[in-house]
């Protein structure tokens, strides 16, 4: 019985794939490792790109598997040394060449890449999308063209695909550039100022809003009560006759006209207060 529950053990690490698992997020989860499972061949295989977390998993998971002793005196090729990087793509960690320094595609920083619509040295007859470049490849391609000498293009019988114009931004990835899309949706517009923190705060205005017809007419405005915040507050305009010259509140005639203007009376507003209410003044019976 012990002697089958050992070789159930042994198996495990071959029944179970030692494979990398998808689901990377960002380049951060992914990690170059030479990792070949609980129970490796004798020769050494390149390295691959794995997610982090896996990779994790596995090895705990091969610290408590016994996989015996190996003879392992055989000749082996050793694989092909490759500075690499761990990219996330599609949602799977990869395995990529680094770019060296000296490499024209080489990129730091988002500072180092640019948008370019670049066709070849001659133009196209059809426009092209942006894409990212890095600066100095973006600069050896204008000394190229610049030994160029080019011939007007006939493009009177060519059918451009239709382009539509997509804003990119180049960032550097993996020290390679590439483009992203920007969010394209408007920020919400912020909320709008309080007016107030309490009921002193706000006042009651009588006056209509400033631009108001009733401002150019010769009777002049009646009351429309506003709350407003007390600093905005105006005093009452006053309606003189032109007959006496004697003035009540609320509206303004012309003083020399010929004949007094037929203005009539204005309804007394209510009793009315003004109130503090979520940051805003409002108007409230007394």
């Amino acid at each position: 019985m012990k002697r089958f529950l050992f070789l159930v053990v042994l198996a495990a690490p071959f029944a179970l794939a030692d494979v990398p698992a998808p689901g990377c997020r960002s380049d951060a989860e992914c990690v170059i490792s030479d990792f070949q499972g609980c129970c490796p061949d004798c020769c050494p295989t390149a390295p691959r790109a794995w997610l982090r977390s896996e990779l994790s998993r596995q090895e705990l998971r091969c610290s408590v598997v016994d996989c015996g002793e190996r003879a392992c005196n055989i000749p082996c090729a050793l694989p092909e040394k490759l500075p690499l990087v761990a990219v996330c793509a599609g949602g799977r960690c990869q395995a990529r060449e680094a770019p060296r320094a000296k490499d024209p595609d080489f990129c730091a920083s988002d500072a180092d890449c640019v948008s370019s619509t670049f066709a070849s040295c001659c133009g196209s007859c059809c426009p092209a999308a942006p894409v990212a470049v890095s600066r100095q490849r973006a600069q050896l391609q204008q000394q190229q063209c610049a030994r160029i000498r080019c011939e007007s293009l006939a493009c009177g019988d060519i059918a451009c695909a239709q382009v539509v114009p997509s804003p990119i931004r180049p960032v550097c990835r993996a020290n390679r550039c590439v483009a992203e899309r920007p969010n394209l949706m408007p920020p919400p517009p912020p909320p709008p100022a309080a007016q107030c923190r309490v009921a002193s705060d706000c006042g009651v205005d009588l006056n209509p809003p400033p631009g108001s017809a009733c401002w150019s007419s010769p009777c002049g405005c009646c009351p429309s009560p506003r709350a407003v915040p007390i600093e905005q507050v105006r005093p009452p305009p006053v309606r003189r006759s032109p007959s006496t010259g004697q003035g009540t509140p609320f509206g303004l005639s012309q003083g020399n006209s010929q004949a007094a203007p037929a203005c009539g009376p204005c309804s007394a507003p209510a009793p009315l207060s003004a109130a503090c209410s979520t940051g805003r003044c409002v108007l409230q019976s007394r």
